[in-house]
């Protein structure tokens, strides 16, 4: 079934601070054009909060630069198409996975391990902290390769069907 498109109307603002702010979350698969539908949050600590909008967009170049010792900032430029419904299915996906699956695959362990491991954290102090610090790296490694898994396999690239003035020209 393909998403009606309306042209853009304002483009809108993204940017996060440390996690705080606003950016585009559970993009579709690109299609043949290299586009693909977005979701425009507005997040705490990486959280989704709330949806604002859903964008069909082209992602371009991201550019990082240090900003100091330590620190960089990084920047993805995108191309905004035309305005879309938000889609429940997306939004519920987006809060499960951020607030439920991330978390425990990544604090799960370490609790389960961290509450029953006193005598262990004593007995074994350095194997104690490679594994406390393993499980969460684990787990963030097996959630990087199943999303990469399930963006090639399983999701197909959603069609835009374009209403009002039709696509951008140029």
């Amino acid at each position: 079934m393909p998403d009606r498109v309306r042209p853009m109307r304002t483009v809108p603002r993204l940017g996060t601070y440390n996690g705080f702010g606003r950016t585009l979350l559970g993009r579709t698969k690109p299609d043949a054009d290299g586009a693909c539908f977005a979701t425009h949050w507005f997040t705490l600590l990486l959280l989704p909060i709330r949806p604002l909008g859903r964008y069909y967009v082209k992602e371009g170049a991201t550019v990082e630069r240090s900003t100091g010792p330590g620190a960089s900032t990084s920047t993805t430029e995108y191309v905004f198409l035309g305005e879309a419904e938000l889609r429940a299915s997306e939004v519920i996906r987006t809060y499960l996975f951020r607030w439920v699956v991330v978390p425990l695959v990544v604090a799960g362990p370490v609790t389960v391990f961290g509450l029953n491991s006193d005598a262990y954290s004593r007995e074994h102090p350095l194997l104690f902290l490679l594994l406390l610090l393993g499980i969460p790296i684990g787990g963030i490694i097996v959630l990087a390769v199943a999303l990469g898994l399930r963006e090639k396999f399983l999701s197909s690239a959603r069609v835009p069907e374009w209403v009002g003035s039709g696509p951008p020209r140029g």
